[in-house]
C-alpha cells in the first residue's frame, strides 16, 4: 500500500491529477480497524475534455502505462500487486471530501486519505447494507466529529436520511 501511496503523489505532483483522496473501506480503516475490501478506491480530480464537458482516464492510465502499470483485474488497475479504482468525485459531497481530505504520514509514506465524517455522508447517499455497517462504525470511532457531521449533513440535504438511519440502526443523533 505504501507503494501505491508514492505513485498516488507521484501522479498529484506532475499534476497528472488535481487531487485525490482514499475513500470508502480502505479509507475507513486508516481511522481505526482495518476493513476487509477487494481494491483501493481512489477518487480524483481530473481536468474535462473540451469544453470541460467530459472527463478522460486516458491521461491517467497513458501516465500510469508509462510507469509500467497496464494491467487491469476488472475494474481496477494492478499497481504494485493491488488494484486501484480510480473514480472522479462527483457531486459536491464527494468533491469537498476529496478537498478536505486528510493527509496522513504513514511509515514515512505520504497519502490523502477521506475524513471520517465525509465516508459516514457519502454511504448515507449510496444505501447499501455494507454502507449501512460502515456508518454504525465510523460514528462509533473516537475519533469522529459528531458536530462537522451534522454540518456536512446539513449543507447536503442529507439530514433527514440520517435521522432515519440512526433510528433504524439504534444510533443516537
Amino acid at each position: 500500500m505504501q507503494r501505491v501511496c508514492d505513485v498516488l503523489e507521484e501522479l498529484t505532483a506532475e499534476g497528472i491529477l488535481g487531487n485525490y483522496a482514499i475513500g470508502r473501506a480502505t479509507a475507513a480503516g486508516f481511522h481505526g480497524e482495518p476493513l476487509a475490501t477487494m481494491d483501493v478506491d481512489v477518487f480524483v480530480f481530473l481536468e474535462g475534455g473540451e469544453n470541460g464537458l467530459l472527463v478522460s482516464m486516458e491521461p491517467l492510465f497513458k501516465n500510469l502505462r508509462e510507469k509500467g502499470f497496464d494491467s487491469f483485474e476488472e475494474e481496477a488497475l494492478m499497481i504494485h500487486g493491488l488494484p486501484v479504482q480510480f473514480l472522479t468525485a462527483s457531486g459536491a459531497l464527494e468533491k469537498e471530501a476529496v478537498t478536505e481530505a486528510m493527509i496522513v504520514e504513514w511509515e514515512g509514506h505520504r497519502i490523502r486519505v477521506t475524513r471520517p465524517e465525509y465516508l459516514a455522508a457519502n454511504a448515507l447517499t449510496v444505501g447499501r447494507p455494507k454502507d449501512r455497517a460502515r456508518v454504525v462504525y465510523l460514528t462509533s470511532l473516537e475519533s469522529f466529529d459528531n458536530i462537522r457531521f451534522q454540518e456536512i449533513l446539513s449543507q447536503h440535504g442529507l439530514t433527514n436520511r440520517w435521522k432515519e438511519w440512526s433510528a433504524a440502526l439504534g444510533l443516537s443523533q
